[in-house]
């Protein structure tokens, strides 16, 4: 059997969220998890096999031993107001975050993704949520269902029976199963790092994710993949905001 490994880094996240709520001010904060500013992780919840080396690694590395089936969050240790429960008020955010999907050194094997995500406050990785269900959704029956309350942006890396490829991102609305996705032109597994935008406006229920490995790179807006939601009717108006990431075994 050869497990499936992830070594996923993240080294920078800048979150804005506007939150045109009357008499709530904007919200900005700015962690940085390089290895000569790592401050960040205090204000940061591993969950099961997330730890903090140098960058937020989300399941076991290869020095831990046994790889295969691990799963982790890293979440931010505060609820965050999605929308107004009195008004129904929602607001518009910007996300910014660098990560890093890399081998197994040992046969060049990769895990099965990671995905940016927002959840119901606090944040509870559910039973068996290893492999393609990213640490997200449990067992096959839960795959899917209005139960769930997730939505989420995922980096695919491996291709299940739901997926259309190895290589792709995708926006999960309650489902594993993505509402939306888009094939990726380049490897998103080969350890250089990703640029990543998740953006949402509330006046269009527009949620947008924009992807890219460039160099110094600049958003104006644009975006990999958008998909048209309403948060309010998936989620509560507190939420979790994380990372979420799992290995499998083949």
């Amino acid at each position: 059997m050869r497990s499936r490994s992830i070594v996923t880094s993240f080294l920078a996240l800048h979150l804005f969220l506007f939150q045109n709520i009357s008499c709530v001010s904007p919200l900005y904060f700015e962690l940085n998890f390089t290895e000569s500013n790592h401050n960040g992780a205090a204000t940061i919840q591993f969950q099961e096999d997330a730890f903090y080396n140098k960058a937020v690694r989300l399941t076991k590395e290869e020095m831990d031993g046994q790889i295969a089936h691990s799963v982790g969050r890293a979440v931010f240790t505060d609820p965050v107001t999605l929308w107004d429960s009195t008004t129904g008020q929602l607001a518009d955010f910007t996300t910014r975050f660098t990560f890093v999907i890399k081998a197994n050194v040992t046969d060049g094997s990769y895990g099965e993704g990671l995905a940016f995500f927002l959840s119901p406050y606090p944040s509870v990785v559910p039973n068996n949520s290893t492999d393609g269900n990213l640490g997200l959704f449990g067992s096959s029956a839960d795959q899917s269902g209005t139960s769930n309350q997730i939505v989420a942006v995922e980096f695919d890396s491996h291709k299940n029976a739901w997926d259309p490829d190895d290589n792709h991102v995708g926006i999960d609305i309650n489902s594993i199963i993505s509402a939306a996705n888009v094939t990726w032109k380049n490897s998103i597994k080969d350890g250089k790092i990703a640029n990543a935008w998740v953006t949402y406006q509330a006046s269009s229920k527009n949620l947008s994710v924009f992807l890219t490995y460039k160099d110094n790179p600049q958003f104006s807006g644009n975006s990999t993949l958008s998909y048209s939601v309403d948060l309010r009717e998936y989620l509560p108006d507190k939420v979790v905001i994380g990372f979420s990431a799992a290995t499998a075994e083949e």
